[in-house]
């Protein structure tokens, strides 16, 4: 398809409905079902010969399955005009995200599993109570299972995974280039509104997880460990310019998936104009030191003034001592003059009466939970399991009923708010 030109931070998400998957003799898209050629897929993720085997499964909503292993998830999606990559340095040439086309798969997602020392367990349940707690209990998934040769490093595992991921993605979603989408969303060309000049300022930090292998986000290809606190347009973070590579406490991470679909970012999208100007996106890493937090809980709250902000939307991945990091950032945006409101879950004991988070100030007064990562999920015997053929921590087959922690299940107390639990006041 020929590219064409697009004023500079307009996007337009093309959005392509799937309610079904299965295998066939080709790779194609009818009337909202996906067919898959396994044979093609699995050659094209291992053309190079980085994996001893690469296996393709399709796991529905509502089938008594278990996906285990969970590393990543990512939705596919294809480029059709503004670039030629959905990920940006990643997967492909460095280029400037949000500007053009990009057609979108919603209702699937490529699910990465992989089992090595340094990956926590990450469960996704089908059915049952667990599948109450996974937004991805409830979309069609595409599992990949990369087996690595024995003397693979855990830095070839990583690259080699994240990239077959990536492939993954963009191959299911590239039958749609000549198919007329379902819906079209349209986002820019600039967040900062000049209608409703006197409606308040805001910005959204997000603090990304990047403190080394199998812990880390990448931002245009390049993992965020160093990053200054950095202003993106919010076309940025919906069109693929950052991908996860973290693999820890599962219900907690912010898949790549998610980072394309950040409810935060298209809450404030939507309202932008209407009761509030949304002035851009900081991403800052949560670093290992004190002096690097410090450092970059005061540059966030300067970037959130030089932009004119008079509120803040502050979340976090990960816990223990990244919630430093959310208070810090609080704290220097409230010095300020930015009025902030922090997203964050909870890792409060089983019973919920221990302390929730390991640091807190009193400018953080306004605080939305996600959950409680410590509360006690009953999980009933599945008939298939998917990803690998034990969990991390549990005695018995992975298909057997046992009792665990939300932190096993993925994305059960998600802290961009993208999870499946409510609040009941009392």
């Amino acid at each position: 398809m020929e590219q064409k030109e697009f004023p500079f931070m307009q996007l337009a998400l093309r959005k392509f409905k799937i309610t079904s998957a299965m295998f066939g003799a080709v790779t194609r898209i009818s009337n909202g079902a996906l067919e898959i050629d396994k044979q093609e897929m699995t050659a094209a993720l291992n053309r190079d010969g980085l994996f001893s085997e690469v296996d393709v499964k399709i796991v529905s909503p509502g089938e008594t399955a278990r996906i285990i292993h969970v590393m990543d998830a990512i939705q596919p999606r294809v480029k059709l005009s503004g670039g030629t990559t959905p990920f940006p340095g990643a997967l492909g040439p460095m280029e400037t995200a949000g500007i053009g086309e990009t057609n979108v798969l919603e209702g699937v997602a490529v699910i990465q599993t992989g089992q090595r020392p340094g990956i926590q367990e990450g469960i996704i349940d089908m059915s049952g109570p667990g599948a109450l707690y996974s937004q991805f209990s409830r979309t069609i998934n595409i599992v990949l299972e990369c087996t690595a040769f024995p003397e693979m490093t855990d830095l070839e595992f990583d690259l080699a995974a994240r990239k077959a991921g990536l492939e993954a993605a963009v191959y299911l979603a590239e039958p749609t280039r000549n198919l007329a989408p379902d819906d079209i969303e349209l986002y820019g060309p600039d967040a900062r509104t000049s209608e409703g000049k006197d409606l308040p300022g805001v910005v959204y930090i997000c603090h990304l997880q990047s403190q080394g292998l199998f812990r880390d986000t990448f931002v245009y290809g390049e993992n965020a460990r160093s990053l200054l606190p950095t202003v993106l347009h919010p076309n940025e973070v919906l069109d693929g310019a950052i991908v996860s590579s973290n693999y820890i406490i599962a219900c907690q991470k912010n898949p790549s998936y998610f980072h394309v679909n950040n409810p935060v970012v298209l809450e404030l999208a939507r309202r932008n104009g209407q009761d509030l100007r949304f002035l851009g996106v900081i991403i800052a890493n949560e670093h290992n030191t004190l002096r690097e937090k410090d450092r970059s809980a005061k540059f966030a709250a300067k970037l959130g003034k030089q932009l004119g902000a008079s509120g803040a939307v502050i979340t976090q991945e990960g816990g223990g001592h990244s919630d430093t990091d959310l208070m810090l950032t609080c704290k220097e945006c409230e010095k300020v003059g930015i009025r902030t409101v922090i997203i964050a879950n909870e890792i409060a004991g089983p019973k919920g009466d221990l302390p929730s988070l390991v640091d807190s100030i009193p400018e953080a007064d306004a605080v939305v939970t996600t959950g409680n990562n410590d509360v006690q999920v009953a999980l009933p015997a599945m008939t298939r399991t998917v990803g690998g053929n034990s969990i991390a921590g549990i005695s018995g087959p992975p298909e057997s009923a046992f009792t665990t922690a939300l932190g096993r299940l993925y994305t059960a107390t998600n802290q961009l708010g993208a999870y499946r639990l409510t609040v009941k006041g009392y």
